[in-house]
């Protein structure tokens, strides 16, 4: 993601390095807010943002299919954050998180400091991280 996030989309989510973290109550808000503005969703993961370090779950993630050859953009950003938060959805009513803070030895208080970290993308920007990565 080379932009910034629109300011109601980007709203209550903390900014390590280049990746937004949304606290798990409002991140279906910020897919709301990135489907007005026309964006698409890749997808992303949970993780504990503590102060001194990350520790992040890979394993549990939410992620969109890829965008389908004729798929308009409309199309796909709209497809794409439904996919990514059924899946947010899916993962969150499943995941027994306190015991993921424990596979790290993480106290029970870290729930307080889980986030879900997204990617969001305009037209532009994904064909310009598509390029790249023909490269």
């Amino acid at each position: 993601m080379n932009f910034l996030l629109p300011p109601d989309v980007a709203r209550r989510a903390s900014l390590r390095g280049n990746e937004y973290g949304w606290p798990i109550s409002v991140f279906p808000e910020a897919l709301i807010a990135a489907k007005s503005h026309g964006l698409a969703c890749l997808g992303g993961q949970f993780q504990f943002r503590l102060s001194e370090s990350i520790y992040e779950m890979y394993w549990l993630n939410a992620d969109s299919t890829d965008r389908s050859d004729g798929e308009t953009w409309g199309d796909y950003s709209e497809r794409s954050c439904t996919e990514v938060l059924e899946k947010f959805n899916e993962v969150v009513s499943k995941a027994d998180f306190a015991k993921e803070a424990a596979r790290w030895r993480l106290n029970t208080s870290a729930i307080g400091s889980l986030v879900f970290v997204a990617y969001f993308e305009t037209e532009a920007s994904l064909a310009e991280l598509s390029a790249t990565r023909k490269t």
